[in-house]
């Protein structure tokens, strides 16, 4: 394995850690087990804000910036604001373990690669690498979303790099 592709192998590991902290940033003391990386809450629950800050806090990664990683310029009547399959998708990325990395309410490394909290379009801060990654293309330890529907999830992420690539400069 070469170097390159060594190195998001090793900053997406780092959400990996399971050793529980003794408390999350919050001063709230975490009395359960912490979830692996690609555990997921039921269909329609999110992952809590507490267990998240002690998966973070055991990470220790700093959070990159949110950013809009799309490389196109930004509609001005952009409706997939309000895209139900992106919400579905959100949705999906909520429920597992992967959102604590990928919220940037949460501090820490929330905000890593890609944010589900960014405005006005989330897709938007997921660079061409982050789409291959949710919809599978990459297959590399810890650098997955653990969901049953990955056909949904390709057809989302297809559509998205078809816009892409639609109005690039």
């Amino acid at each position: 394995m070469s170097l390159v592709s060594f190195i998001p192998l090793l900053v997406l590991s780092a959400c990996a850690s399971s050793t529980p902290p003794a408390t999350a940033d919050s001063g709230t003391a975490t009395t359960h087990p912490l979830p692996e990386h690609s555990d997921c809450r039921p269909e329609g629950e999110a992952m809590d804000d507490e267990t998240c800050l002690a998966f973070l806090e055991a990470d220790g990664r700093l959070p990159t910036e949110s950013s809009d990683r799309s490389g196109v310029p930004p509609q001005d009547d952009d409706t997939r604001a309000h895209d139900p399959e992106l919400a579905w998708l959100a949705g999906q990325i909520s429920r597992c373990t992967c959102s604590c990395c990928h919220r940037s309410s949460l501090g820490g490394c929330g905000a890593h690669r890609y944010d589900i909290e960014w405005s006005p379009v989330w897709i938007d801060s997921a660079s061409s690498w982050s789409l291959r990654v949710l919809s599978g293309d990459v297959e590399s330890e810890n650098q997955f979303l653990p969901i049953e529907d990955l056909d949904r999830v390709r057809e989302i992420v297809d559509t998205e790099r078809q816009r892409r690539a639609d109005l690039a400069p």
